[in-house]
């Protein structure tokens, strides 16, 4: 049996990357990604709907999300599903389901850079709260 956990998204950075280092000195980037869908309806009304994905990063494709990636900024992402668990500051167990992007078939994409105003361009599909 063939097993495929791949992810391929094109959306919108909703907020800048955020970048840690580790306990064992590699760095890794996350952002949120916003992908929105648009319709109309049966009697034309246009409809929207925006869901946003954690987008986390490690290897070499870091230092490329720390230098191009920035709000607002058009992204296609490849990468696998991941949930993981964690405790929350009130020790509250906590799940969370991101887009994991490591190893060689893994990939982030720039298609454009942030606005030179530093906003969001128009239809960016949310207000970055990703």
């Amino acid at each position: 049996m063939l097993d495929i956990n791949r992810v391929t998204l094109l959306g919108r950075a909703g907020r800048d990357p955020e970048i840690r280092e580790l306990r064992g000195g590699e760095r890794t980037a996350s952002f949120s990604l916003a992908t929105t869908e648009r319709w109309k309806d049966r009697e034309g009304n246009p409809g929207e709907k925006t869901e946003w994905h954690r987008i986390v990063v490690y290897g070499g494709a870091v230092k490329a999300v720390e230098t191009m990636v920035a709000k607002g900024a058009a992204v296609l992402v490849e990468g696998r599903l991941a949930r993981r668990e964690y405790r929350d500051k009130e020790d509250n167990a906590r799940q969370a389901t991101e887009i994991v992007v490591a190893g060689p078939q893994a990939m982030v994409n720039v298609l454009s850079p942030r606005p030179k105003d530093g906003g969001a361009p128009a239809g960016s599909g949310g207000d970055g709260e990703g």
